[in-house]
């Protein structure tokens, strides 16, 4: 049988030699110097099964860090950046000290095991290299991202509608918005900004099930909402490792975490990226938002995010347009996952009314076709026969200016 992979982070050489003896007939270690935010990306390339990281720095001044400095705020970034990506942590601690145990937990490690103690992270190797662990989300429960391949392109009504849609099925379901200050969400469901995402940060590790419900906004679809901008003054103290915990955080309370307001790809925006079991890049049937397109797979591919990933989403879908699905899917070498209609009318009458579109005009042919994103979350519905994600991305037929 294979030995696993095990990412090693924040070890002296000497520590390093040690945990090698100690593991060689139980994984394979493979360490790294990187940064503590490439951490999940570097986790994800090894294709490791779990990431050791050692939290203090080694007693002896005369053992220096492989990476040459790695403190411990590093280490802390590290470790919500991998459990946000789906991974394993194990921290490697000199010490049995309780502060520093709770904030390694809160921070997403499932193991703490004293350095010395070989024979305890051999076993907590074996038994993480096995498969998910209770205290990780329940099968099923998964983050889905709506990415705008460009601005206007009908984002955030299909986030919301979509939240809607899987709310009405019977999960349960938070949506939230990514766009610190000026996101749309909360004018979207015509509902307050009362408690925010700074708020909820803040206040994570004493937040049960109970407590987190009576906190959030609640749309009378039943959808619970999230967002910043009613309090844009404390967006500054949000950074991409609070969004990493956070949705990590969620997806631990809700069966769907519907995100919307991520554009580009910023910090906040790659650990939601990371974060996403799902990710639903919309576009609409002009020119720049395919050449938009055809950018951000290209940046999708650099991140390494597996095809089943990322579908593409045409919205505000004309038969007659030029710029067909063939089109776009001879630009993109990916094809069009699902069309939504185009009805400007019924999506003004229910924002102006802070209703869903299921709500507002249930039996429109736009909110059939919102619907119709189901199935493509759930896994039910098999990918159409194409080439490889991104092979050939540049090559074959092109997008001109207002012409296939």
């Amino acid at each position: 049988m294979q030995r696993p992979n095990v990412l090693l982070l924040g070890a002296s050489k000497a520590l390093e030699l040690e945990l090698r003896t100690a593991l060689k007939d139980t994984c394979q270690i493979v360490g790294s110097d990187v940064a503590a935010e490439r951490a999940a990306e570097e986790y994800r390339w090894r294709q490791a099964s779990a990431a050791l990281i050692v939290l203090e720095p080694p007693r002896d001044p005369n053992v220096v860090p492989i990476s040459g400095a790695f403190p411990d705020a590093d280490r802390f970034v590290a470790m919500v950046n991998i459990a946000a990506a789906g991974g394993t942590v194990i921290v490697l601690g000199g010490s049995m000290d309780s502060d520093l145990i709770l904030r390694a937990m809160r921070a997403g490690a499932r193991e703490f095991v004293l350095q010395t103690d070989h024979e305890g992270l051999r076993n907590a190797v074996r038994a993480r290299a096995e498969g998910p662990q209770p205290n990780e989300p329940a099968a099923g429960h998964s983050v889905v991202t709506v990415f705008g391949a460009k601005g206007g392109v009908g984002a955030t009504t299909i986030a919301a509608n979509l939240a809607g849609a899987l709310q009405a099925s019977g999960q349960r379901v938070c949506l939230v918005d990514l766009n610190l200050y000026l996101g749309d969400v909360l004018s979207f469901m015509d509902v307050p900004g009362s408690y925010s995402i700074a708020d909820v940060v803040a206040n994570m590790g004493r937040l049960d099930d109970d407590l987190l419900r009576t906190s959030m906004i609640h749309h009378p679809s039943g959808v619970d909402v999230l967002a910043q901008s009613g309090k844009m003054e404390e967006a500054e103290q949000i950074s991409a490792s609070h969004v990493a915990a956070l949705l990590v955080f969620l997806r631990h309370h809700y069966d769907r975490v519907v995100i919307d307001g991520v554009r580009g790809f910023d910090d906040i925006a790659l650990a939601a990226l990371d974060t996403s079991q799902h990710v639903l890049m919309v576009l609409t049937q002009d020119v720049p938002a395919v050449r938009n397109g055809v950018r951000c797979l290209e940046m999708l591919q650099r991140l390494s995010y597996d095809e089943s990933k990322v579908r593409v989403i045409l919205n505000r879908f004309q038969k007659a347009s030029r710029i067909s699905t063939d089109v776009v899917r001879d630009t993109l070498h990916v094809p069009v996952a699902h069309t939504v209609g185009n009805d400007f009318a019924a999506v003004i009458d229910a924002i102006n009314r802070g209703l869903l579109l299921k709500d507002a005009a249930p039996r429109s042919r736009l909110t059939q076709d919102i619907n119709g994103l189901l199935p493509l979350i759930s896994g039910t519905v098999e990918p159409a026969a194409r080439r490889s994600f991104f092979g050939g991305l540049f090559g074959g037929r092109k997008v001109t200016d207002g012409a296939a």
